[in-house]
């Protein structure tokens, strides 16, 4: 019976599906790192320096190698499609302000930019300790970055229009951040509109020094500002459909709805009825 319901949640639960994608993400690139340690001289090394033995004699480094990077490129899938079902959940009717493709460009956006900007960190500080070139990997990593935050400044674009001239409690939501939220709403603009501008002038100068480092350092941090505050956003200024007394403010649909069944008589309900 417990199996029977596993699979239904499977089949039928984005929840279920964003939680088993996400799980064999972790599962696969926890396999990834360990299996790729026998390969590394550094841990070789320590290896050798604890047991007092060579790793090599234990582990064949190329077949650790090779799963280790079959494990890498499955895990890909996997977390692509656990963020697919992460938007899903979101994807509902009863919360109009999420119910547009652009929390897609948001979750999408924010794996690409922010993503490189992790990744991007830990490859070039690599490099650089190294004193090896990293010119190459800052032009890769910056352009996944820039991919990824003009994907969601696209998609916040696109939403706020469809909010503006929504009659639901999607609008509702948007007026309130416009109004309530107006400074933070614009900060976070402003914030993402930097971090779109700084990188694509770092792009186009094709500047891979020292000053390009601290401005893609600065760049990934507007973005992570940018993010925490959008994140924010996302939830606090969400309006269900089944709060009681939600707001209905710019809600022309509830408004519609109360003058027809005679509700907006009521004078707590905040609706003007229509004059005969």
């Amino acid at each position: 019976q417990i199996s029977t319901s596993r699979t239904n949640n499977w089949r039928h639960s984005p929840v279920a599906r964003e939680g088993l994608g996400v799980a064999g993400f972790m599962a696969l690139l926890g396999f990834h790192i360990v299996l790729s340690l026998p390969a590394n001289n550094l841990f070789q090394s320590l290896f050798a320096g604890l047991f007092g033995t060579s790793l090599s004699e234990l582990v064949n480094t190329q077949w650790s190698h090779l799963l280790a990077t079959i494990c890498g490129f499955l895990a890909i899938p996997c977390g692509l499609i656990g963020l697919y079902y992460m938007n899903r959940c979101y994807r509902i009717k009863a919360r109009p302000f999420w119910d547009h493709w652009q929390v897609a460009t948001s979750f999408f956006g924010n794996m690409l930019s922010l993503g490189a900007f992790v990744g991007g960190a830990i490859v070039l500080t690599t490099l650089a300790i190294n004193n090896l070139d990293y010119s190459q990997a800052l032009g890769v990593f910056g352009a996944v970055f820039l991919l990824g935050a003009i994907t969601e400044a696209v998609g916040l674009s696109f939403h706020a229009k469809a909010m503006q001239s929504g009659e639901n409690e999607g609008a509702a939501s948007f007026y309130i951040q416009t109004t309530t939220f107006g400074r933070t709403y614009w900060l976070r603009n402003v914030l993402i509109g930097s971090a779109i501008a700084l990188p694509t002038a770092l792009l186009v100068s094709s500047e891979s020094g020292n000053l390009a480092l601290i401005g893609w350092v600065l760049s990934g941090l507007l973005l992570l500002s940018s993010s925490t505050i959008g994140r924010a956003l996302f939830y606090v200024l969400v309006v269900p459909t089944t709060m009681p007394g939600a707001f209905f403010w710019k809600n022309k649909g509830f408004e519609q709805h109360a003058k027809d069944i005679g509700l907006a008589n009521m004078p707590q309900v905040g609706v003007i009825p229509d004059n005969h």
